[in-house]
């Protein structure tokens, strides 16, 4: 692996990669009931059919007292992710890739830099872990296939905060899109990194679709 360079840091917002379609929005209204529970459980199940999605949109990042902003389009799909990461003005920054076999980011002057998974890239070069396994549903609004330590939900069964994984996550806003409820500010805060997901653009993809823009980040 090559030393980590001092692009780095401006490496911080993108790593998050994200993204999305915004349409009406839903603000939830925070109140966990037990009569929600059927609501949470079938607004759950129809989150379950997203098995693979695009996504655009805006992430801040804050650790150590320094503040990161940027760009991220992000493909999920059944082999892994590929995230674009841009500059507030739109120049593109690098690109990470993960798949079973590890992870690898390139950065706009080519440097490759290569590790197991997301999370120990990010460990390794910027002292901290970014959660790219957990964020791809985390994004959707639902709990991660690893046991969620707390869920908060509101009325109609939308999670308004989650705790998972050393995260708390917090859903200050949904949007309906395409017929399912999905979040569009999503805050994340560890005891080393604080993120703030803005959701623009979203679209689900069919397999070929997924196929064919896999080389289009």
């Amino acid at each position: 692996m090559q030393p980590v360079s001092s692009c780095w840091p401006h490496l911080l917002f993108c790593t998050v990669g994200l993204a999305l379609v915004g349409c009406t929005t839903i603000q939830p209204v925070i109140k966990p009931v037990a009569d929600s529970a059927a609501a949470h459980q079938e607004h759950l199940a129809s989150l379950a059919n997203i098995r693979q999605f695009r996504l655009q949109g805006r992430i801040g990042a804050q650790t150590d007292g320094k503040g990161f902003s940027g760009i991220a389009h992000w493909q999920h799909d059944s082999t892994g992710n590929n995230v674009a990461l841009f500059s507030p003005l739109g120049d593109q920054v690098a690109t990470i890739k993960t798949t079973a076999s590890g992870a690898e980011l390139i950065t706009s002057d080519g440097k490759s830099f290569n590790a197991k998974d997301a999370e120990t890239l990010t460990q390794k070069a910027l002292g901290w872990s970014l959660p790219m396994t957990g964020l791809s549903d985390w994004v959707l609004g639902r709990p991660a296939t690893s046991l969620a330590e707390y869920t908060e939900w509101d009325t109609d069964g939308r999670i308004t905060k989650l705790t998972q994984d050393g995260w708390k996550i917090e859903y200050p806003q949904y949007t309906e899109i395409d017929g399912y409820q999905l979040p569009k500010k999503v805050n994340l805060h560890s005891p080393k990194l604080n993120l703030k997901l803005v959701i623009e653009e979203w679209s689900e993809l069919t397999d070929q679709e997924a196929t064919m823009q896999k080389d289009q980040p």
